[in-house]
């Protein structure tokens, strides 16, 4: 009954399907009902979906035994695609995240260079696009990076329940502050100091919907749970220490402890307490923009946890900084990797006002 819930947030809430719509759904086996549930919803507005399958065996087999150069591949049938879809649904995967381990990191950006083209027709085509993180909570997750199933679970469905009209209210009260800012600080007990700038930089909303409005600004995609206020700053502007004191998951680790020196927007210098080479071996290997600040987020969401997954970024009152690629937000930055962290209780200061104090907002 739930994933019925999701099915119709997803479709009648996030991406507002119609009977125009093309609809692509990738799933994998772990999430073929709720890709069944959402192919249902998408059937009763009218609208066309497409349900493309991957499962673990294939992805693990593929990484693990085709050559790189395969690998690297674009699909072009999914590229033709993206001229003719309309809004694209992500189910997340893999179900058991185990051998991220033990794949060359060199393989994984294969994979993200052949699909690179295909995000970027789909950015520039204005595909309406939503991630449901719910396919990531899985029992072989949670025991690699060590959460428990159970919480995770709960939260996440708590999340994605949320009262979003409030969320939406409170993001734009704070985007009104931002849209007007120049220069951005942000401090915490914990030891970061960064400076960075904004100044006529877009201010998106992540609210979980993609409406007219957010399409006109540039923003096409979302998230389930959403939650978040989100800028890219001006590249080569910042400067300072920033320190993670949330850990965030990584190639089958929980990197921890990290922190990041910036100089002129780009990282000069990174320690982490724990799995400082797994951080280490991507960085290396990625492309492009991948040490160049990209994000700075406001976290909106008040059932979001702290665990040290990607939806950190959304809990209320939390400051999440991310490098690597942000063309996606209305940034310059063009990478194959992105990767940021999150702090738990920072203070903001906009053109020296603040606006959150101990990861308390305060307008």
């Amino acid at each position: 009954m739930f994933g019925d819930t999701i099915a119709r947030r997803v479709v009648q809430g996030s991406l507002k399907i119609h009977e125009d719509d093309m609809v692509l759904i990738e799933t994998w086996q772990h999430t073929l009902g709720l890709a069944s549930e959402i192919a249902l919803e998408c059937y009763k507005t009218g609208a066309k979906p497409l349900v493309t399958l991957l499962t673990d065996e294939l992805w693990w087999n593929t990484l693990v035994t085709i050559p790189e150069n395969y690998i690297r591949k674009t699909p072009k049938h999914m590229l033709n695609a993206m001229d003719s879809t309309t809004a694209w649904i992500g189910l997340g995967g893999p179900q058991d995240p185990t051998k991220f381990r033990e794949v060359a990191s060199s393989r994984l950006e294969s994979f993200a260079d052949a699909d690179r083209p295909v995000l970027d027709r789909a950015f520039e085509k204005k595909v309406r696009t939503a991630e449901v993180i719910l396919g990531q909570v899985t029992p072989e997750r949670a025991k690699v990076y060590g959460f428990n199933y159970e919480q995770w679970l709960r939260m996440t469905q708590e999340s994605i329940k949320v009262d979003y009209p409030k969320i939406t209210e409170l993001g734009r009260r704070i985007s009104n502050r931002l849209e007007k800012a120049s220069k951005v600080r942000v401090t915490s007990k914990t030891g970061t100091d960064l400076k960075f700038e904004i100044t006529k930089r877009p201010v998106h909303v992540q609210d979980g919907i993609v409406d007219e409005e957010d399409i006109r600004r540039g923003l096409v995609s979302t998230q389930l749970p959403s939650g978040k206020v989100e800028v890219p700053p001006i590249e080569d502007s910042a400067r300072g220490t920033v320190a993670f004191d949330s850990p965030r998951a990584l190639k089958g680790r929980l990197v921890s402890g990290l922190s990041w020196t910036f100089e002129k927007g780009k990282i000069a210098g990174f320690q982490a307490k724990q799995y400082e080479e797994t951080f280490r071996e991507v960085l290396d290997i990625s492309r492009g923009d991948k040490d160049v600040i990209a994000q700075f987020d406001i976290g909106l969401n008040p059932r979001v946890e702290l665990i040290g997954y990607t939806t950190d970024e959304l809990a209320l009152g939390t400051v999440t900084i991310g490098v690597g690629a942000n063309k996606g937000i209305g940034g310059r930055n063009d990478s194959s990797w992105t990767f940021s962290g999150t702090i738990s209780k920072p203070t903001v200061e906009i053109d020296a006002r603040k606006i959150i104090v101990d990861g308390r907002i305060s307008l």
